[in-house]
């Protein structure tokens, strides 16, 4: 049995305006059995559009991948 949790904290700076509220991520995100183009990263689930959608919007360049950079690149925007 999985025990099925949010693993990340609420992101916010001093200068916070928008709260971005979504469900829980998939379980391999509990269990760290991460897929190849998943960041570890809230919304991060190669399956989600999130990123995918602001990655077009505001022409981000993020990596899909689970590294150190896609997550800076992601926790920077």
């Amino acid at each position: 049995m999985i025990f099925h949790y949010h693993p990340y904290l609420p992101i916010l700076n001093d200068d916070t305006k928008i709260l971005i509220i979504g469900t829980l991520p998939p379980p391999r995100f509990c269990t760290k059995e991460l897929k190849i183009k998943d960041v570890d990263f809230p919304y991060g689930s190669k399956d989600n559009l999130f990123w995918q959608i602001l990655d077009k919007i505001f022409k981000l360049n993020l990596i899909y991948n689970n590294s150190l950079e896609a997550i800076i690149k992601e926790k920077t925007f």
